[in-house]
This record gives C-alpha cells, sequence and structure tokens, in this order.
C-alpha cells in the first residue's frame, strides 16, 4: 500500500464541522493539533451568518482506513503514514451562537456542514462583558490556558436564590472566598455573613500547602466595606480597629441546642415546648431550679410559666437540659453574656452592604454553628418582618461552612438553616453553601441553589449529585471538572449564559490589583509593616 502523507499540514480546511445533531458538535481536526478538556472554540458559519462557540468534552484518535486494526498491524509507519487520514475526532458541547446583531442565544440551530472551526480570542466574547455581573471573582479559561481580558463575575441581584460552592481539600476553596468577599467590599451590593473559626480571613494565615496567605484587613481601598466581630485578645482588636463579639442570653434560644447536642424524644418536646421563651428567662430557670426536689406544684421561684409547661417532664429529662446549657455557657463563656449584645451592630452593617467577618479564632465547632444559628434567626426575623415593607427587601447573604453539618438529609435539628435555605429568598436572604460533599447535602436544598462554584471533585458521586442539582448542563463537564486543577472552577449561575471555565484570582495578587485601582490607599496603611 502506498504511503499516505500530509500533504498540507496548513490547510485550515481540516478544521471542520462534520457533527449531525443540535446539542452534540464533531470536529475534525489535523493529528497533530493541540487540543484539550475545556478548549473552547469558535464555528464560523458564512452560510447563516452565525458565530457558533462549543467546549471541547472529548478527543479522540480516527482515520479513514477501512481496515479496523490498520494500528495494530506489524510495520503499520511503513504503509500507513501518518497524514490527511488520520485525524483527532473532536466532541464539543454547544454553548450557543451570537448573530449579526451581536446577542448570545442559545444552541437552537446547527452550523452549517463543513463550518470553519477556531479558536477565539478575547474579542470574540465581547458579548459576555455585557452579561456578566458586579462581583468579579477570576477570569475566563479555556483548556489550559486562560482569557486575561475576559472577566467572570456574579451577579449580586442572584445571591439572595442561594450559592453553593464545592470542592476537596486543597483545590483552593478558601482562596475563593477570600477573593469573593474582597470583590463584596468593593461592590457594597448586599450584606455578606461569613463566621471564621480558624482565624485566617482577618490579617492572613497558612494555607493548605503551609504557604502564607494575606487577610481581608490587607485590602486597604475597601476597608470600608468590612466591619470585624472579634474574640481576640483586647491588644489585637485596637491594633486593628476590630469590634469586640458579645452574644446575650436574649439572643439565645432554646432550639439552638439542637445544634449542639443530640436529643431524645423527651428532650426535643422540652426544647420545643421553650422555644419561644426569651433565652434569660430559660438559662435563669435552670440555674437556679434544684430538679432533685422539682416540683410544679410547689414551685416559688421567678418563673412560674416555665415550671408549669414543664410540669410533665421527668426529673432526669430535666437535669439533662440543665447540665447542657451550663454546658453551652461554659464553652461560650468567651462572648456569650447575661446583658450587652453585637447583634444590633452586626445588623446595622450587613444592613449598609457591608461584609461582616465574625471571627472566632480557636473556637469549637459547637461554638461557630451557636454563634451561626443565632445570628441566621435574628437575619431572617428582622426581613420576615419587613416583608409588608415597600420596595425590594435588604439583601443579606450567609456563608455556611462545612454546610453538611446542618443542611445534610435526615437532619432534623437545623430548622433555622433550612428555612431559610427554602423561604429565604423571598426576603432577601440568601445562604452561600460550602462543602466537600455536596452528595451529603439535603436534595431539597441543593434544589434551591441558583449559582453553582465547582471546584476539583475527585468523588463520581459528588460530581453526578451536582449534575442533577445545576440549573445549567454540567453532566457533559463531568470530566472537565474531574480534572481542574487548584484555583480552577466551573460556574454556573442565572444572568451568564453557559457555564464558564474560570481561573479564580490569587487572593494576594487581586487585592494588590484592587489596591491599584483608582482611590486607593497605600496597602500598608493601617497595618503593622511586620504583617
Amino acid at each position: 500500500m502506498m504511503s499516505l502523507t500530509d500533504i498540507d499540514g496548513d490547510d485550515a480546511s481540516k478544521y471542520r464541522l462534520i457533527g449531525d445533531r443540535v446539542l452534540g458538535y464533531r470536529f475534525a481536526v489535523p493529528h497533530d493539533a493541540e487540543l484539550y478538556l475545556g478548549d473552547v472554540l469558535k464555528i464560523t458559519d458564512d452560510v447563516k451568518g452565525l458565530t457558533f462557540f462549543a467546549k471541547v468534552s472529548d478527543l479522540l484518535h480516527e482515520c479513514n482506513f477501512s481496515d479496523p486494526k490498520w494500528d495494530t498491524r506489524p510495520h503499520t509507519e511503513h504503509f500507513y503514514g501518518i497524514g490527511e487520514d488520520v485525524f483527532i475526532l473532536v466532541e464539543a458541547t454547544p454553548l450557543g451562537y451570537v448573530g449579526g446583531d451581536g446577542t448570545f442565544r442559545k444552541p437552537r440551530t446547527i452550523p452549517a456542514k463543513f463550518s470553519r472551526v477556531e479558536r477565539p480570542d478575547s474579542r470574540d466574547f465581547a458579548f459576555l462583558a455585557q452579561v456578566m455581573g458586579e462581583i468579579e471573582v477570576g477570569v475566563m479559561k479555556t483548556g489550559l490556558d486562560v482569557l486575561k481580558d475576559v472577566r467572570v463575575a456574579l451577579h449580586a441581584q442572584v445571591m439572595r436564590q442561594h450559592m453553593g460552592v464545592f470542592a476537596t481539600t486543597g483545590m483552593g476553596k478558601s482562596n475563593f472566598m477570600k477573593v469573593f468577599c474582597a470583590s463584596c467590599m468593593r461592590a457594597r451590593e448586599f450584606g455578606l455573613l461569613i463566621v471564621d473559626p480558624h482565624g485566617e480571613y482577618v490579617a492572613g494565615g497558612r494555607s493548605s500547602s503551609g504557604e502564607t496567605t494575606m487577610g481581608l484587613l490587607h485590602y486597604q481601598a475597601g476597608r470600608d466595606g468590612l466591619e470585624v466581630f472579634s474574640t481576640r485578645p483586647e491588644e489585637y482588636r485596637r491594633k486593628y480597629h476590630l469590634s469586640q463579639l458579645y452574644l446575650d442570653y436574649d439572643d439565645f434560644r432554646a432550639p439552638d441546642l439542637l445544634l449542639l447536642y443530640e436529643h431524645s424524644p423527651p428532650q426535643r418536646e422540652v426544647v420545643e415546648m421553650l422555644e419561644s421563651t426569651p433565652g434569660s428567662e430559660v438559662i435563669d430557670f435552670f440555674q437556679s431550679t434544684d430538679f432533685a426536689t422539682f416540683d410544679a406544684e410547689t414551685y416559688t421561684g421567678r418563673h412560674p410559666r416555665i415550671a408549669s409547661d414543664l410540669k410533665n417532664f421527668s426529673p432526669s429529662t430535666l437535669s439533662v437540659m440543665q447540665r447542657r446549657i451550663a454546658g453551652m455557657m461554659n464553652r461560650n463563656r468567651r462572648f456569650f453574656r447575661r446583658q450587652g449584645s453585637s447583634i444590633p451592630d452586626i445588623m446595622k452593617a450587613l444592613h449598609e452592604n457591608k461584609v461582616v467577618l465574625i471571627d472566632i479564632p480557636g473556637m469549637s465547632e459547637q461554638s461557630e454553628l451557636f454563634v451561626l444559628s443565632i445570628i441566621t434567626r435574628k437575619i431572617m426575623r428582622s426581613h420576615q418582618g419587613e416583608e409588608a415593607g415597600e420596595g425590594e427587601p435588604r439583601q443579606v447573604l450567609i456563608t455556611i461552612e462545612e454546610a453538611q453539618r446542618v443542611l445534610g438529609s435526615g437532619l432534623g435539628n437545623t430548622r433555622t438553616f433550612r428555612e431559610a435555605a427554602m423561604e429565604g429568598r423571598k426576603f432577601g436572604v440568601g445562604l452561600c453553601v460550602v462543602t466537600q460533599q455536596p452528595k451529603n447535602i439535603d436534595a431539597r436544598v441543593l434544589a434551591q441553589l441558583n449559582t453553582f462554584v465547582v471546584m476539583g471533585l475527585s468523588d463520581r458521586g459528588d460530581r453526578d449529585t451536582i449534575a442533577s442539582s445545576a440549573k445549567q448542563d454540567l453532566s457533559c463537564l463531568d470530566t472537565e471538572i474531574q480534572t481542574l486543577e487548584r484555583g480552577e472552577a466551573v460556574i454556573s449561575t442565572i444572568g451568564i449564559p453557559f457555564p464558564v471555565s474560570t481561573r479564580i484570582h490569587l487572593f494576594e495578587e487581586y487585592i494588590l490589583d484592587l489596591n491599584r485601582r483608582p482611590a486607593a490607599k497605600p496597602i500598608d496603611d493601617g497595618l503593622e509593616k511586620t504583617f
């Protein structure tokens, strides 16, 4: 057989569309073409005058030889030269098309046969700049490259419709959240609440790889958009102008205990019975009552109504509740006190569209959930009370780290967070659900999320859960999501017409850039030089 060698390696016609369906394209490209999963390609249809875009989802070696085993025969290269009849078959997912008016539309038609396939540049994505939002998080990624001029930014108005951030450990989740916070500080479009039990958001710390990181305080140009409530020592708070965090007894409600302990049915009944009772009265009753001799009929203490409500419960059940309340108070004694709460100041800062950081380094997981539950309930009650008011409700986004702890399927002790997930959007309250294990989040909660930030997920069950819950089709991006590198994400959200592969800004570089923009202050203004 004669050798078939490629006589014209520059023949652009080899980049040609040979697909035959509207929801899946196939391209034939030269055997030595350098393409990667996730590459975005442009298809120019001169017949219809349309420009289509598609993302590479698979790559296969193909040929025109009739011999199905040609590549395994002895002396194959002697008889079959790698040339025009050997090529790469590219399978790609349609993203949509742009017509003569410059408007981007979903892929409801197919390009003409043999339409030209090319690599786009930043100018080809001018239509994306028109649909991006205010909360910048990165730049558009295509294959191994990025389009630095195509910024990826979320819409502030969709934050009340909940967001999910999904990534396994070490894929850049914390970096994304700090970039997101900095952009919120700059845009001031809604209030953002985040509880940090590790102390890494304020002034930085160490990444999971041991590298030194910077904190939100380094973004001096946006400092007016940040309020920090901290349990750190007074010297530290004064040094960086941080407010002290306090919660008082009346901020507490009995159902907060459900997050902290496992409860038997009788104990849950006690909690439900006391649900509407002010926390200060519940605490005082259990602190001042000896349940070894407790009798509701002869009780003469300060809380006869509580005693009457609990008259049918056994002393052992009430003693357990007494110990749990004492444990809750002792665990949170650094910020939990009889009178004087930071909640009004926290609410004020959120309604001024600031990022509110609750900085509680060294505190336990139970303390983190205790604080988050109280503040979430206060926000929900405040916004529900404003429902009858005129105009749009004020918008707040509440971040829940390791969200599977409180939003997992089958959990019955997280009513505050579930209420926010199911009803919060009506009142301008959104949740930012951050987790390494999306498959462990209740499917009813995932169904409420309208923005997905999907970073590297190695577990197929997690990827399948995401694909089945996202509003845009992510199933065809499964391989790309599996192979995402640290700091990369696929973002699916309302307002951006297709899932966008994104290189998330490195936080340290991003805030240096923000501080250089107009009206920026020196980065070390107000900070220690040894920071």
